[in-house]
């Protein structure tokens, strides 16, 4: 039952799409036009970009520099960019209302390793809102870290100033314990070093202090690019917008087609098929309804369709059908599967490929002439020469036999009606109950169209949800006079 599998499959999508080629497009064109106008719709975006060049402080400038101790961390100032001092300045500046969040909702910090230039880049629906923005926060993050570099210090030398009153009070103390003592004393000596001592702790406090005074903290940052009134560019934003609208609408309509192609039953051919043969028996086999069907249920189904496809015939006098698919080559897959079927229930039955096949049907007759096949002792028998010279004829099984035209089915003169209701007559002589014609599509081949005048029952085998091929092949056999029997979804 391989070829009669089912499951999702790329076809199925593409018979969808080309089916419903009329709903997508227009959903296609509908949702341009509405992803389009959603774009154009939203204000232009201007994009301003301020870069700012940033130096390291030192936390103690007393201590040796090292270039590692030199680096910026990019990730802890662009932190600070963010910051609500720097967000307070900003909004205060210009006067925003909201939140810091909200302020910097549209900003991108841009940073580069090796590099102490960050870019700041604020978007807004106006070119003097993006610059005044981009050139407030750069300003006031400069502010910002140069306020916190200088109260550092400021901090740092008001405890340094402290250390040397202590230092300059010990120093007053010694000179006073030293003009105490007498001259050339011990006590004097001792009271010398002491003084000593306290003089090296006040130069050491001022040369620390004068450490810290000769750092510029108004140097840790500076505006090196302001950013400039910006033209409208692209909003990525819209263009986002108006990309989803357009697959949203693209989505719709596929959801509408897939509606539309499950209401009409099979590809929508099933309305019409109805209404261009309204006594035609409408089947559906479970590999067609678009699940995984089990291999029980694909055998039930196709056994079903074998013996009532047979119909009345029996021996002595076999009934005669024709199987007829919807597209260039005959449906030879599911007539192997009917084969299969007739076999199990013990019914006889001649199977005639009426035209050619790419397909190997390894234990078929191959018939160069009808005529003189009816005409010979046995329709079983070998009629001719195999397809390769030397090659063993396989005689066929027990109750199925498969005939095939040696070239096209008109030049072996399967297309003439007393060849056909001579071959019908012979078979059930024979013992077969039912002479099965398996054929192309009759748009593309004339076997289908000829044969259904001559044959009891007509079925139309519609491969791959095809509904365009089975409106046209059941419209060309109407046209032919042919009574459509049954149209059987695989």
């Amino acid at each position: 039952m391989s070829d009669l599998e089912s499951g999702f499959r790329l076809t199925d999508l593409l018979g969808l799409l080309r089916r419903r080629s009329a709903i997508v497009l227009g959903a296609a064109v509908l949702g341009l036009l509405a992803g389009y106008f959603t774009f154009a719709s939203r204000p232009p975006t201007y994009s301003a970009t301020s870069r700012v060049e940033i130096t390291s402080i030192p936390d103690d400038p007393t201590v040796a520099s090292n270039p590692a101790n030199d680096k910026v961390d990019l990730g802890t100032e662009a932190d600070l960019v963010r910051s609500d001092a720097v967000g307070n300045a900003v909004r205060k500046q210009l006067d925003i209302q909201g939140d810091n969040r909200t302020l910097f909702a549209d900003l991108i910090v841009t940073t580069k390793e090796d590099s102490r230039v960050i870019a700041l880049t604020v978007a807004s629906d106006s070119a003097s809102g993006a610059r005044d923005r981009a050139n407030a926060i750069a300003k006031a993050y400069i502010a910002e870290r140069t306020k916190q570099a200088t109260d550092g210090y400021a901090k740092a030398i008001a405890r340094i100033d402290q250390q040397l009153a202590d230092a300059r009070a010990a120093l007053n103390e010694a000179n006073k314990a030293f003009d105490a003592t007498e001259s050339g004393s011990s006590a004097r000596t001792q009271a010398q070093a002491a003084v000593q001592q306290a003089l090296q702790g006040v130069n050491s406090l001022n040369t620390k202090r004068s450490a810290y005074t000769d750092v510029d903290t108004a140097a840790a940052g500076r505006l090196v690019k302001e950013a400039p009134l910006p033209d409208a560019g692209l909003s990525k934003k819209a263009l986002g917008m108006g990309v989803g609208v357009f697959g949203l609408i693209v989505l719709a309509g596929l959801g509408v087609a897939l509606l539309v192609d499950r209401r009409d039953s099979l590809g929508g051919g099933r309305r019409k098929v109805a209404r261009l043969a309204p006594g035609a028996n409408l089947r559906i086999l479970p590999t067609a309804t678009g699940r995984r069907a089990s291999p029980a249920e694909v055998d039930a189904a196709i056994d079903r369709l074998a013996v009532e496809l047979a119909g009345s015939g029996s021996k002595g006098r076999a009934s005669s059908v024709l199987v007829v698919g919807t597209r260039s080559e005959p449906p030879i897959a599911l007539a192997e599967e009917l084969a299969s079927s007739l076999t199990y229930a013990g019914i006889p039955a001649l199977f005639v490929l009426a035209g050619t096949s790419e397909r190997d049907l390894r234990q078929a007759h191959v018939v160069t002439s009808f005529t003189d096949l009816i005409t010979g002792p046995s329709i079983t028998g070998p009629a001719s020469l195999p397809d390769v010279a030397g090659a063993t004829i396989t005689q066929a099984g027990p109750t199925v036999t498969w005939l095939r035209p040696r070239g096209s089915a008109e030049a072996s003169g399967l297309l003439r009606r007393a060849v056909v209701e001579a071959l019908i007559t012979r078979a059930g002589r024979e013992s077969f109950e039912v002479v099965v014609f398996v054929a192309a599509t009759p748009t593309r081949n004339a076997a289908a169209a000829a044969l259904g005048q001559w044959v009891a029952k007509t079925a139309v085998i519609v491969e791959g949800d095809d509904s365009q091929g089975v409106e046209q092949a059941v419209s060309a056999l109407t046209e032919a006079d042919v009574t459509v029997s049954e149209v059987v979804w695989t």
